[in-house]
C-alpha cells in the first residue's frame, strides 16, 4: 500500500487504542487460568490476533465480541499430540510462548513471517540446550519439552520478552525457581507489566531485589475479568505531532500506567512541551523546543518517532543505548538514517546510538519513503511527513496493521492529510 502525505496542521481530540503490551500479556494469562475470563478493550490488530490463534492452537477457547476477547483457559502440560502454531511477525507471540509451549513433552513447530525467526532467540537455545531439550531454529522453530524447574541466568541487555516468557510458564511447574539477571537490566518497565498482569490472574512471583526473582511452582492461574489500558507506544506518535505543531487531547491513558514508553512524557517535557493530565486525558501542547540526549536503553519501541522530534528540534539531540532497534521488525537505526537522509537530515549513527542536528523546517520536493514493512517506521515517517513543508509519498505503508491498523483514520479524525494511492 502507497499513502501520500500532505503537511497539514491538526489539532482536537483523539482516543488512543490499548496497549499491545498488555493486550498479549492478559490474553495469555486468560488462556492459561482456569474458568472463564473477559478481557476488554482490546485493540486489534495482527500480533494481538497471532496471540489468540497461537493460545487457541494450544487449547484455549475465545470468543471475540467487539473489542472483547471472552476467554476459556486450558492445561498445556496435557496437550497429547504434536502441533503447528503461526506467529506471524510478531516477536512477542515468539518469545512469550517457547516456554510455555515447553510445557508439554510434544513436538511444537512455531513459524513466523518477515524477519521474525532471523531475530535472536540464543536464551531460549542455551536453555534448551542446558536441559537436554530439543530446539531446531530454521525456516520454523521446532522445539521439544517438558521444560523444569532450575535457576535461570538471563542477561539484562537483550530483550525481556524472554524474561516475560519464564515468567509466565515457570510457575506451572511442579517445582521452585528462581531467576537471575545480568546486569544491566534494560526494559525492566516490560517485566513490570508482566508481574501486574500475574498477579492480577493469581500468579505469585517475588521480587527478592533488582535482579533476583523466586516463582514458587506448584501454581494455578484464576479466570479473571480485566481492562487493557491505552497504549504510551501509540501515543507517542500523537505526543510528538502535538508538540511539533499544535495542541492534541489524547484520551484512554492510564496515568498511572507502568508502561515504560511513559517516559515520552518526560522527554517532551524536557523538550519544553506543555503537558497537561487530567483524569485519562493528557493534553500536549507546542512550545520552542529544546535539543537533549535521550536513553531509549527501557523505551526501543519509541526510538522511531523520537528521531522525528528531533529532527525538528534545533541543536543536536542523540538516542543512547539504542542498539536493540537493530533487531526489530527492520533494523530501526538503519531504517530510520536512511529515511531521515531523504528529507536532507543530518542524522549519523553507530551501532548503538542516533546523532541528528535538528531544523525548523524541511522543503525537498517528491520524496518517496520506504516503510521497510515495519510498522513503527511508517507511523513516524507520517508524523515527519505531516510537519514538513513538502508532501511525499510513503511505500510499504500497509505494516501498520501489525499493532494499529486504524492509524491512517485516526490522522485524518485530526485534520491530518493523507490519501491511499
Amino acid at each position: 500500500m502507497r499513502v501520500k502525505i500532505t503537511p497539514s496542521q491538526i489539532a482536537g481530540t483523539l482516543s488512543i487504542p490499548a496497549s499491545k503490551s498488555m493486550a498479549h500479556r492478559a490474553i495469555i494469562c486468560a488462556s492459561l487460568a482456569q474458568g472463564t475470563s473477559k478481557v476488554t478493550n482490546v485493540t486489534f490488530s495482527k500480533d494481538i490476533e497471532a496471540t489468540i490463534a497461537c493460545m487457541e492452537a494450544l487449547g484455549a477457547k475465545i470468543e471475540v465480541e467487539g473489542n472483547t476477547c471472552i476467554v476459556t483457559g486450558c492445561d498445556v502440560k496435557k496437550v497429547n499430540h504434536p502441533l503447528s502454531i503461526d506467529c506471524n511477525e510478531s516477536g512477542s507471540t515468539l518469545r512469550f510462548l517457547v516456554p510455555i509451549c515447553a510445557l508439554s513433552q510434544e513436538k511444537v513447530s512455531l513459524q513466523g513471517h518477515g524477519r521474525l525467526l532471523q531475530r535472536p532467540l540464543d536464551v531460549y537455545k542455551d536453555i534448551f540446550a542446558q536441559q537436554g531439550l530439543s530446539f531446531k531454529q530454521g525456516e520454523t522453530l521446532q522445539i521439544q519439552g517438558p521444560i523444569h524447574s532450575q535457576n535461570f541466568v538471563i542477561r539484562g541487555d537483550i530483550s525481556s520478552q524472554f524474561i516475560t516468557g519464564l515468567m509466565f510458564a515457570l510457575p506451572l511447574l511442579d517445582k521452585d525457581s528462581t531467576l537471575e539477571i545480568l546486569p544491566p537490566f534494560e526494559s525492566k518497565s516490560y517485566v513490570n507489566l508482566t508481574l501486574q498482569m500475574l498477579e492480577a490472574f493469581g500468579i505469585q512471583i517475588i521480587e527478592e531485589d533488582a535482579l533476583h526473582y523466586t516463582i514458587p511452582g506448584k501454581q494455578t492461574y484464576q479466570a479473571k475479568d480485566v481492562r487493557v489500558e491505552g497504549d504510551y507506544s501509540q501515543l507517542a506518535f500523537f505526543a510528538v505531532l502535538a508538540s511539533l505543531q499544535n495542541s492534541l487531547c489524547l484520551k484512554n491513558m492510564d496515568m498511572h500506567s507502568r508502561q515504560g514508553d511513559r517516559v515520552i512524557l518526560d522527554f517532551l517535557k524536557k523538550a519544553g512541551s506543555q503537558i497537561h493530565q487530567d483524569q485519562e486525558t493528557i493534553t500536549i501542547s507546542s512550545r520552542t523546543l529544546s535539543s537533549q540526549t535521550m536513553d531509549i536503553a527501557d523505551c526501543p519501541d519509541l526510538g522511531p518517532i523520537l528521531c522525528v522530534l528531533a529532527s525538528f528540534t534545533p541543536g543536536c539531540t542523540k538516542l543512547i543505548h539504542a542498539q536493540r532497534l537493530r533487531m526489530k521488525e527492520s533494523d530501526r537505526i538503519a531504517a530510520m538514517e536512511a529515511e531521515l537522509k531523504k528529507w536532507d537530515v543530518n542524522v549519523t549513527s553507530t551501532f548503538d546510538t542516533i546523532t541528528i542536528q535538528g531544523k525548523p523546517e524541511y522543503t525537498k520536493a517528491n520524496v518517496m519513503i520506504d516503510g521497510h514493512n515495519d510498522h513503527r517506521i511508517v507511523m513516524a515517517m507520517t508524523v515527519f511527513g505531516l510537519c514538513a513543508s513538502q508532501p511525499c509519498i510513503i511505500e510499504d505503508a500497509q505494516a501498520i496493521s501489525k499493532s494499529y491498523p486504524n492509524f491512517f483514520e485516526d490522522v485524518q479524525k485530526i485534520g491530518g492529510k493523507v490519501e491511499i494511492l
